[in-house]
């Protein structure tokens, strides 16, 4: 993936115009069956993928010629890991224990080597970065604390770390960053491995995807090592999904399977920024990694937590506070409850403004009632575009109004009808005033946009711009040398 110089801001320390470059080695592919673990292999793949990264910097296209010439110059890479917490259940090892801590580092130390190990053969080939000599000095410095020059050596990997240190002395290096480790996400959950160097969030979990819908997920490693038990029962999943999916406190499971599968809650943050120290020793750039803290954190732990970082040496930590946001991607329990909703009780009078709204279907008049200030009934009329049309229409009306009635946000709202398609799309001005129409994709989707256009309550931080968003009809914001919109779209995509 490349990411732009406005996401340099976590895994990633770069100058301006450059771009993140980045690849995933899933390490719980590395266990053997036998409970050990192959490093001479992933010293291999790690030295392999280290040219083709290298080599895509030169065919691969740019958003910016600035972005090009940088990037052919200085040739960043980021390589790194996902599925350490999978690798560790394989092996028996705990996630805040100190063999896992060795493991991992020795895990980073393997990566880091091999990289440096075939960057240096490229610079032979092919010459280092772009004024190497300047930061000669610097380079191999930092090189020699990263591949454990000097440290005990064992001989699970191919090359040792003092032969590599003299071809960089006498060659240089093509890259002068070689490994990351970013968060993976989408990469992750598309091969089935655990995300970075994260703790697993649970071990059974509800997914909240965008579109809506949910989905529970329980953990392959889990499932295959223990699904044979005389303890797996069938209600099991069901049990730890609602004790936050975590083992902890449940009963029946044997000790020795609590011990090994810990989650994210389970684990004290020391134990949490001592890992990422044990990779960040081997890490040549930074470690994106988020540590997930239960509600009931406070203001003064969280500041220990960034003070305990700083003096473990991390070059950045994130943290997350479990319940923070309205909505999270990833939940543990469904224990939690709204509270009681209380019914809009309706005066006799509400004011109100009609908006005519064109679609590919005919004319819209959509009528929105407010109290203080607040939308709380919708009334939609297709004009002369037949009686389904307008049973349809007012059924959407009708739904809005009930849920702003019981507390559901217009965001919400207008994040479910948005892009929303018909057969017949048309593009249009709210106002004459308006510089470029926007396209209704639909009636529902143009009950969207002018939802978000006149009673959104978003507020900005950025200077609105004159620029209305092509894909949900509200004021863009100026920010960061581009025009963004809260729904996500970027003009500078």
């Amino acid at each position: 993936m490349i990411k732009n110089f406005w996401d340099n801001k976590r895994e990633q320390f770069l100058h301006g115009f450059s771009n993140c470059w980045l690849s995933h080695i899933n390490i719980s592919k590395f266990v053997n069956d036998i409970d050990s673990y192959d490093f001479e292999g992933l010293y291999n793949v790690a030295f392999d993928i280290t040219k083709y990264m290298d080599y895509a910097i030169d065919i691969m296209n740019y958003p910016d010629i600035r972005f090009e010439n940088n990037s052919k110059k200085y040739r960043h890479i980021g390589l790194g890991l996902m599925g350490l917490a999978d690798a560790l259940y394989k092996l028996g090892y705990r996630y805040d224990g100190p063999e896992g801590r060795k493991f991992a580092g020795k895990v980073m130390k393997v990566i880091t080597t091999a990289s440096v190990h075939r960057s240096t053969l490229l610079a032979k080939e092919k010459g280092p970065f772009h004024d190497y000599d300047i930061f000669k000095g610097d380079i191999e410095r930092i090189i020699s604390e990263h591949i454990g020059l000097n440290e005990e050596y064992d001989n699970d990997i191919s090359q040792h770390p003092d032969y590599i240190f003299e071809m960089v002395k006498e060659y240089g290096v093509r890259n002068p960053q070689f490994t990351t480790i970013a968060p993976t996400g989408t990469c992750a959950l598309s091969c089935d491995a655990s995300y970075g160097m994260e703790p697993l969030f649970g071990l059974v979990f509800q997914k909240n995807y965008i579109d809506g819908s949910t989905g529970i997920i329980v953990n392959p490693i889990f499932e295959a090592i223990c699904k044979n038990e005389s303890w797996y029962t069938e209600n099991l999943s069901e049990r730890i999904f609602k004790n936050g999916g975590t083992l902890k406190g449940l009963h029946g499971i044997p000790k020795e399977i609590k011990e090994i599968f810990v989650t994210a809650h389970d684990i004290k943050y020391k134990d949490r920024i001592d890992m990422q120290a044990s990779l960040q020793k081997y890490c040549s750039n930074a470690i994106s990694s988020t540590l997930n803290l239960p509600k009931e954190t406070t203001v003064e732990e969280i500041s220990e937590i960034y003070k305990y970082a700083y003096e473990k040496g991390l070059k950045g930590i994130t943290i997350y506070r479990d319940g923070s946001k309205r909505n999270q991607p990833v939940t543990f329990t469904d224990k939690e409850k709204l509270g009681d909703v209380k019914v809009f009780s309706r005066p006799s009078i509400l004011s109100a403004n009609t908006y005519a709204v064109e679609t590919g279907n005919g004319k819209m008049y959509v009528t929105i009632s407010d109290y203080k200030g607040k939308p709380l009934e919708v009334f939609i009329n297709l004009g002369k575009s037949g009686q389904v049309f307008n049973n349809f229409a007012e059924s959407v009306g009708r739904l809005i109004s009930i849920a702003l009635q019981r507390g559901v946000s217009v965001e919400d709202i207008s994040k479910t009808l948005i892009g929303i398609n018909s057969d017949k799309v048309t593009w249009f001005r709210f106002e004459e005033t308006d510089k470029k129409p926007i396209q209704i994709l639909s009636m529902p989707d143009g009950v969207a946009k002018l939802l978000n256009r006149y009673y959104s309550g978003r507020s900005y931080s950025g200077e609105l711009s004159s620029e209305l968003c092509p894909k949900c009809g509200a004021n863009m914001m100026a920010s960061e040398g581009c025009f963004i919109c809260t729904c996500g779209y970027s003009k500078c995509n």
